[in-house]
């Protein structure tokens, strides 16, 4: 294979992995309500998703996310456990919105950096679904015919691609101008935040794909 068609693979590959993390899912949600709470929160949150997409990407490339097609069952079972944890912290978020102030003043478990930071990494680890993502792009690319280097360079690239995305939302979410307009709706954002998990908690919950 030439200089010219591995680049064109990682190009490719870089391109797609922007486009996926862009699109709005229990991602974004999760950095961006942990960064109304501080920007170190978001990028903690961020950062879970980098060492389980590596895992995962690694898996996708090496062939070993075949496991989920020969065992279904665990990936319904991964995709349940993620689902009853968004739903978890969907009502957990909306039940906090509700209490007074001082009810909350002080630091909670899901708004330690170490629980933010769990939290990307919880909603990632049992996300069968991402296994499949990358076998897929891995499979349309070629990738598997680049060499040792530039696969490693490849599997690197992609979940970082995606906690930088997460971190722009983080800096994003927390600047001092957002973080203004934020602290005046907190209760209600925290409330649209829940139930946006809520929601896509039920969907890995009940749904069938």
């Amino acid at each position: 294979m030439t200089v010219s068609e591995s680049f064109q693979i990682i190009a490719t590959l870089a391109a797609a992995q922007i486009v996926i993390a862009m699109v709005p899912g229990p991602n974004t949600i999760l950095v961006a309500h942990a960064a109304t709470r501080g920007r170190r929160f978001g990028w903690a949150a961020a950062a879970g998703v980098f060492p389980v997409g590596l895992a995962w990407a690694t898996l996708g490339l090496t062939g070993l996310g075949a496991t989920f097609e020969a065992l279904p069952r665990l990936a319904v079972a991964m995709k349940l456990v993620c689902g009853l944890y968004l739903l978890w912290l969907g009502v957990k978020t909306v039940r906090l919105s509700f209490a007074a102030p001082e009810a909350v003043a002080a630091p909670v478990p899901a708004f330690t950096l170490f629980g933010a930071w769990r939290a990307g990494v919880i909603t990632n680890v049992t996300n069968p679904k991402t296994i499949a993502y990358y076998m897929s792009i891995f499979a349309a690319t070629g990738a598997h015919r680049l060499g040792a280097g530039e696969q490693a360079i490849a599997l690197v690239m992609m979940p970082a691609i995606s906690c930088l995305w997460y971190g722009l939302v983080a800096a994003t979410v927390a600047s001092p101008p957002v973080a203004r307009v934020l602290d005046r709706g907190r209760s209600w954002l925290d409330r649209l935040a829940g139930g946006i998990m809520l929601i896509f908690g039920l969907r890995l919950v009940f749904g069938r794909d």
